[in-house]
């Protein structure tokens, strides 16, 4: 990177429609180009800084800039028959951004499906120059799905990597200036496999990136009309012995299929792939069953996984300074969270550290929302926003309930998952909670700090070409097929029907109190159609992140940042091998919050990737504190920059890092995230209450349900029974259980009732709970507790029972 770049030029603040305004703006906006104005840069030991002067704004948001303005003509095309023969091609195409020549300014790849890709260089004043030609990277011929720009070799330049369906991945070398040679049949990261989504990170602390590269499914059988299978039994059991007539040992088969216990066939994913880099751009697979990597228990895997991997993204979650590694898969594959121990061993994470993932996990992004220091991490899922949407794309298999009792399992649930940590390596999902629990079909999420006000905002794209989720149409095909006797081609063109599902993106600012309200339209982020991959960077160079998204079917869009408040933006030049400090973690304090933190990622993004730049809101107001900067290395190194300035671009060196993070500094906060989030203990164990529920089905009594209505939980209602003055706890029970009835002493201890505790059982569920006044003049009150007959259907016996002291604890019907 050059030691001086082109500062940010005059820019348009609203956007442009009148055909001789554009002319003339972008005329202006080439003419100041042409002036060659530079950031000055003031050299410091272990740092540089440059000052930028963002303009007002009338509003936080972005401004969607037009091809003409730009000259990114780019489009990412699908044609009909292609899209009706190979559903997996609807998952789209990203978008990777980097500055590929050194001149300061961040340039623009993409990838596409039906014609080659796209490399733009920027020129400064928001003009771009297509140079895929010469910089020899336009992949023709295949279908190309992530890319990332990241420096492979250590030369300092970054490299880019170009993932396919079905044709593997390709790797270039940068030569400094934006030529590249194709090394991807000696670099060691060729496969057939159909390779989706990226993410890089230096796994076992030898200062080079690894990568690990996500895998899916080039053409699934289980879409295709007439496959067909054979079976025979071993040892009683039933398996499958050919597919389409060949035999299920055929390479193409392999742990492909399986059988459920319900008599199904399952069709499972290829499963990605760990590769360490060895250096000058040669890479060797990892196994998953060579030791790298571990169960839960902590002993080596004995078969790797076959999962529809969409995306990944390298974090580290639990504050040891290694990056950790989430998978998010599709259908029945279980999303995967992979902690390292920094030497490149991956365990599989405690069942109960995570509750709950989503069924269809397309993406994934991690981010400090409640700034206690600990990340929380959000996976998006494929939940309409409508009420007309969820019961049209109704699933037949809803999830998202464990049995009675299971504190085991890890359910998935249809819905988005906002995991929020504790600080001890479990999470809470609190989706519903946020307002974030629906997004339409989604892809790629991104936490940014889009309004700059100290709280990092959520950004989702949406769409997809089809709606093969909506019900009236999937069964007109299924009748369809019944009633006639369709040759394959047929069926495929019978695909045609179903609608199209162009939907907007979304924006959820962060409230700064755990919940998000929609605010695309306002803040510009609202596109109508199907936008897949995303990736931020500043490519106006003030300071800000702007967007550029990968959109199917039309031209992609990029977005300019309005933000007009204060900000510090961080870039990292790392020492050895990882020279842009990927997996490094950047905290600001006496910021507009008091603590911001961050993580120097590459890749992760769904099929997408940034440029390796942060953004912290700085403080605004007159008499803030002082604001630092630290550096938290991924080998282990600390620096940190006193009397931090606004409005500037700080590029940190780790040459001259310390060695160790010094007494006093820490890379996490206390378990209990500094006293400031943890409001509440889990004293359960006090009580010693276990729920009964005895199983019921009632999808065989009424097949239309939705959901299950029989497992809802206990209703729970706090009354002064004794009528001593202190509040006891009454919880409801299931069929075959007690009421439970708590004695509290006012000072966090429990007893049960004796006279209820050995009340007997209820023959029916219990729901809600409320309290009355005794009647008459004695002390304490009576619980009233519901009672349903959705089980048995009986209309005998009261709808209402009462519990009370008085009367020995029984539970009488209400007249």
């Amino acid at each position: 990177m050059n030691n001086a770049s082109k500062e940010p030029l005059g820019r348009p603040r609203e956007p442009i429609r009148a055909a001789g305004i554009l002319v003339l703006m972008t005329s202006l906006l080439a003419s100041e180009g042409a002036l060659g104005g530079r950031l000055e840069w003031q050299s410091h030991p272990g740092y540089r800084v440059a000052t930028v002067s963002p303009p007002p704004a009338p509003r936080p948001g972005f401004t969607e800039l037009s091809p003409t303005l730009t000259g990114i003509t780019f489009s990412n095309w699908l044609a009909e028959a292609r899209s009706l023969t190979n559903h997996v091609l609807h998952n789209g195409s990203g978008v990777a951004l980097g500055d590929v020549d050194g001149d300061g300014w961040c340039d623009i790849y993409l990838s596409g499906l039906d014609g080659p890709n796209a490399l733009y260089r920027n020129l400064g004043g928001w003009k771009f120059e297509e140079i895929t030609s010469t910089a020899g990277v336009a992949c023709p011929g295949v279908d190309a799905t992530s890319a990332a720009l990241v420096d492979l070799d250590g030369d300092g330049d970054l490299d880019l990597i170009v993932n396919s369906m079905g044709g593997g991945t390709f790797c270039f070398l940068n030569d400094g200036h934006g030529k590249f040679t194709d090394i991807s049949g000696s670099c060691g990261l060729q496969s057939s496999k159909s390779r989706s989504s990226m993410a890089f990170a230096d796994v076992n602390g030898d200062g080079l990136v690894d990568v690990y590269l996500c895998a899916y499914r080039t053409l699934p059988l289980m879409d295709m009309p007439q496959t067909a299978f054979e079976f025979k039994m071993v040892d009683g059991r039933k398996v499958i012995d050919t597919v389409n007539h060949r035999p299920v040992t055929d390479p193409e088969f392999a742990n492909r299929f399986s059988i459920t216990a319900s008599g199904g066939i399952e069709e499972h994913g290829e499963g990605g792939d760990l590769y360490l880099n060895l250096g000058g751009g040669k890479f060797a697979q990892v196994s998953f069953t060579g030791g790298a990597f571990l169960d839960e228990a902590g002993h080596p895997l004995t078969a790797r996984p076959y999962d529809w991997e969409l995306s990944a993204m390298f974090r580290d979650v639990n504050g040891d300074g290694a990056p950790d590694l989430y998978v998010c898969n599709d259908f029945l594959s279980p999303d995967r969270l992979w902690l390292n121990d920094g030497k490149g061993h991956f365990r599989a994470s405690p069942a109960q550290a995570l509750r709950r993932t989503p069924h269809f996990s397309m993406g994934v992004d991690f981010g400090d929302l409640n700034r206690d220091g600990w990340d929380d991490f959000f996976v998006l899922d494929m939940l309409p926003r409508t009420h007309y949407g969820r019961m049209t794309q109704m699933p037949e298999r809803m999830g998202g309930a464990a049995p009675p009792g299971d504190v085991f399992s890890r359910v998935q649930v249809t819905r988005n998952v906002l995991n929020l940590s504790r600080g001890d390596g479990t999470y809470a999902d609190v989706a519903g909670f946020a307002g974030v629990e629906a997004a339409d079909w989604a892809w790629c999420p991104m936490f940014l700090d889009v309004d700059l006000d100290g709280w990092e905002d959520l950004l989702v794209t949406n769409g997809n070409l089809q709606d093969g989720r909506h019900l009236d149409w999937v069964n007109a095909l299924a009748r369809l097929r019944t009633e006639k006797k369709l040759t394959p081609e047929q069926i495929f063109q019978s695909r045609r029907i179903l609608p199209p599902l162009n939907t907007t993106n979304l924006v959820f600012r962060n409230r700064g109190n755990l919940t998000f309200e929609e605010v695309g339209a306002s803040w510009g982020f609202n596109h109508l159609g199907v936008s897949h991959g995303m990736a931020a960077a500043d490519l106006d160079n003030d300071g800000d992140l702007d967007l550029v998204v990968n959109n199917l079917g039309e031209g992609c869009s990029v977005y300019r940042n309005e933000a007009a408040g204060p900000r510090v933006a961080v870039r990292l030049r790392g020492s050895g091998g990882n020279t842009r400090g990927i997996g490094a973690r950047i905290r600001l304090t006496g910021g507009a919050v008091p603590r911001q933190e961050q993580e120097i990622i590459a890749g992760g993004r769904y099929v997408s990737s940034d440029d390796p730049m942060r953004v912290f809101a700085a403080a605004g107001q007159a008499g803030a504190p002082p604001m630092r900067l630290e550096v938290f290395w991924r080998g282990g190194g600390y620096s940190r920059i006193d009397g931090v300035s606004a409005n500037s671009i700080y590029e940190v060196s780790e040459e001259q890092a310390a060695s160790a993070i010094p007494q006093g500094a820490s890379r996490v906060p206390s378990p209990a995230g500094d006293g400031a989030s943890r409001l509440f203990a889990d004293v359960s164990e006090r009580l010693g209450h276990v729920h009964r529920d005895d199983p019921f089905d009632d999808f065989a009594r009424q097949p239309l349900l939705p959901w299950k209505l029989s497992q809802m939980g206990p209703g729970v209602a706090w009354i002064d029974l004794d009528g001593d003055g202190i509040e006891d706890l009454v919880i409801g029970s299931g069929r075959g259980g007690r009421t439970a009835c708590y004695r509290s002493d006012g000072k966090g201890k429990f007893e049960p009732f004796p006279v209820i505790a050995s009340a007997p059982t209820t023959s029916r569920d219990q729901t809600a709970i409320v309290g009355w006044p005794r009647p008459g003049t004695g002390n304490g009150r009576v619980a009233l507790v519901g009672v349903s007959s959705y089980e048995d259907g009986l209309s005998g016996g009261g709808a209402v029972k009462a519990i009370d002291l008085a009367s020995r604890g029984t539970a009488d019907p209400v007249p």
